[in-house]
Order: C-alpha cells, then structure tokens, then sequence
C-alpha cells in the first residue's frame, strides 16, 4: 500500500511540474516578440483574390492594442513601393501591374513606434491589365472629320487613350483624352479626307501602356457650315415669334447680340433654313454671358438652354404649313394650347437629330474658371451618323436653368454653330 502511495506521489509531482512547464510555455507565447515587435499576420489567417493588374489581400488582424497599421511591400518594374490600411479594414489592395506573371510580395503588422513585425511572404498572379483589355475590345471607323474609337473598361479605373497619326514615316500624337466610364464612345476630329494611318495606346496612372493599335482609314469629309441661315419662325405654327432669331447665327459667341424670347410669349420652338441640305455630324450651343456675375450663374443660369431637342427635313410641304396646322405640334406645344397630339405629326416625317442636355459643371464642383471656360467653348454635341441629310432644323427648348418645362418660354441663346458634309446633293 506504501509503494503505491510513493508511486501516486511521485507522478504527481511529475503532473505539477508538466502544468507548470505548460503555463510558462502559453505565457512565453502570449508575449510579444522580441524588441517590441508587434504580433505578424499569420500564413494560414491571409486569403489572395486576383483582380485586372494585382490582388486584393484580406487577413484577420492579431489581437495586439499597439498595432496601427498594416503594410504589403513588393516591386512593380523594378521599384519597392507599399500599401497601407488601417486596423479597422481586414483587406487591402495591391495594383498597377501590366502583367499576367506571379508576383512576390510581404506582408507587415506595424505598431505606433512604426516597429514592423516579421514579414509574411506570399505571391500572387494579377488578371489582365485594365490598359490591355481596353486595348483588347478597341472598335475603331471613319467619322466626320477623323474616327469614332469606342472601348470597354470592365475596372471603371481612368485610362488615357493617346491618338497618333502617322507623318513622314512616324506617330506624332495628336490627342490625348481620359475616361473611366465603363463603355465608351469618342470622336476624334481634326483631320483631312484622304487616307490616314492612325495608332492609338491606352495607359493609366501607374504608367502601364497598352500595345498599340493600328487602323488605316479615310476620315468622312467635315467643314463648318456658313451663316447666314433664314429665320422660318413666321411660316411655322406653334413657333415662337419674338427676339431676335438672326442672334445665333451672327458670329458672336461672347458679349454680343443674343436671342432671348419675350416672358409670357407663346411658341415653344424656332425653325431656321440652312440654306442647302447638309448631312450634319455636330452641332454646338453658345450660353448668353452677362459681365459681372459669377461662372455658375452667367454660363449655367440666365435663361440659357440646359436641355433640348431638334427635329430636321430635307424638303418643307409647304401644304402642311397652312392646311393643317395641328399637324405641327409638339407635346411641349400642346401642352401649353391645352390641345392633344393628332394622329398625324410633323414628328413622324422629319428626322430626329436627338435629344441633347448639357453638362452641368457647376453641379460638378468645377471651379470658375473651368465653368468659364466651358461657356466660351460652346456645349458641342454629335449628330447621331444615322440622320439623314436635313435644310431645316427646328429646334425644342426644353428646360433653362429654371425649370422643365421652360415657364413662360423665356429663354436665352448666344450662338449656334452646325458642322457636316454638304457635299451630299452634289
């Protein structure tokens, strides 16, 4: 019996000294590393996502107060760079690579002595560049006066895409646009009707440049077409008669004569003759501009037309002009007749040129001068290259700065200006 007391003693203290080896081995790992090192990110707590051109990394953070931040270190071309994020995310995003290959990279804990923990190793390979896939999905024709580029940009990341022109046996860039827009559509303009080899190369803000795209087209012919034009107000029902129509077409885009329609006048349109039929490719609106008030208020406000549309023919039915008048109206006519839309309307033989509205920068936060600017630019718009050559244009405003619709059609424009081919009844 004594033996087996001595034995059951013995083990005891063999099970008291193990428990408190263990204690002092779970206190040792409770401690922090040496040196004030913070607690690092373990391997099996750090999960890689792929994404176009890097990575997004997401980790459980230690449980360490000290920690301030944590850091991924790794080299793009050559160079060390770093991204932070903060304790209260658990991701951060790693970009800017132009290549499908693995990537090495290390991750840090970092604590407010800006001390780093051990690194943590891991790699990644990015997805397709967003430079490249744009490169990729490029759709390039012959529009009036240059190309129509469009491109997909899956990221929604800005992109710049260069436009060159070959010239004497070498590219010289003639553009440079940015986008982020998901899908796009751009005309680029500036150039003669004869054969042209264009390259074009999309890049982005980490300095990536996509490989470049080639296209050998013939630009559709362009000019700006000549003023004078003819008022058509008096012979067209429904439209408005008052101001002074000959305003838009005198040349004067600042500080000049302006049309603006009397408050309270009835008509909600305004008809003009072209003088020859022109297929049209763009067209440009001018805002009235009063010296001494503020950007927002004399290019955004004052009357000016923010939204319209326009309406086009080829040949005028000059019966229709008198026989019946009804024909004529638009919604925003009969609307302010108190009439309803007959079955038959000037809407269903005349071509639709579009409905254009304009870009609001002062709801933008644009500064003044870029508000400024724009005015004295014009708003320019395209013609949809579908529209059949038109000679008359007849014109819709329909919202100011006010209001939509126009309140007692009182509203302002400075200048109009159309471009296209009139060369096409020739």
């Amino acid at each position: 019996m004594k033996s087996l007391i001595n034995v059951f003693k013995k083990n005891l203290v063999h099970l008291v000294h193990l428990g408190i080896i263990l204690v002092l081995s779970g206190a040792c790992n409770d401690r922090k590393p040496e040196g004030n090192q913070p607690f690092p990110i373990l391997e099996s707590n750090i999960h890689i996502t792929p994404i176009n051109g890097g990575a997004i990394v997401t980790y459980s953070i230690p449980k360490d107060p000290d920690i301030l931040y944590v850091m991924a270190e790794y080299e793009r071309n050559g160079e060390l760079f770093t991204e932070r994020a903060s304790i209260y995310v658990n991701s951060l995003t790693i970009e800017g690579f132009n290549t499908m290959n693995p990537v090495s990279a290390t991750l840090y804990t970092v604590n407010d002595q800006e001390i780093k923990s051990v690194p943590l190793s891991f790699s990644f390979t990015p997805l397709e560049a967003p430079v490249s896939l744009a490169s990729k999905s490029t759709h390039i024709i012959p529009h009036f006066g240059g190309i129509l580029v469009s491109w997909e940009n899956i990221t929604k990341k800005e992109l710049g895409i260069r436009v060159m022109r070959k010239e004497n046996e070498e590219m010289v860039e003639k553009d440079m646009y940015f986008s982020s827009f998901e899908f796009e559509n751009r005309t680029f303009r500036g150039f003669e009707s004869v054969e042209t080899t264009f390259a074009l190369t999309f890049e982005d803000q980490w300095g990536n440049i996509s490989d470049t795209v080639y296209y050998v087209g013939t630009p559709l012919f362009e000019k700006l077409i000549e003023k004078p034009w003819i008022d058509m107000r008096p012979s067209m029902p429904y439209d408005n008669l008052s101001g002074n129509l000959s305003a838009v077409w005198d040349g004067a885009i600042q500080y000049g004569v302006e049309y603006i329609t009397s408050s309270g006048s009835a008509g909600s349109s305004f008809t003009f003759d072209l003088g020859k039929a022109v297929k049209l490719s763009q067209m440009a609106i001018w805002p009235s501009v009063q010296l001494g008030y503020a950007a927002p208020v004399v290019v955004y406000g004052n009357l000016n037309i923010m939204k319209f549309e326009m309406w086009g023919t080829n040949e005028l039915e000059l019966s229709k002009l008198t026989g019946n008048p009804f024909y004529w109206l638009h919604p925003n006519s009969a609307q302010e007749n108190g009439l309803e839309l007959p079955e038959e309307s000037f809407m269903d033989d005349w071509v639709y040129l579009g409905y254009f509205e304009v870009e609001r920068l002062d709801l933008m936060g644009a500064t003044e001068d870029e508000m400024f600017a724009s005015g004295e630019e014009g708003f320019h718009f395209e013609i949809p290259i579908e529209c059949d050559p038109v000679r008359y244009i007849r014109f819709f405003p329909l919202c100011t700065n006010v209001s939509c619709p126009i309140p007692s059609n009182w509203w302002r424009v400075m200048e109009l200006s159309f471009w296209g081919d009139d060369t096409v009844s020739r």
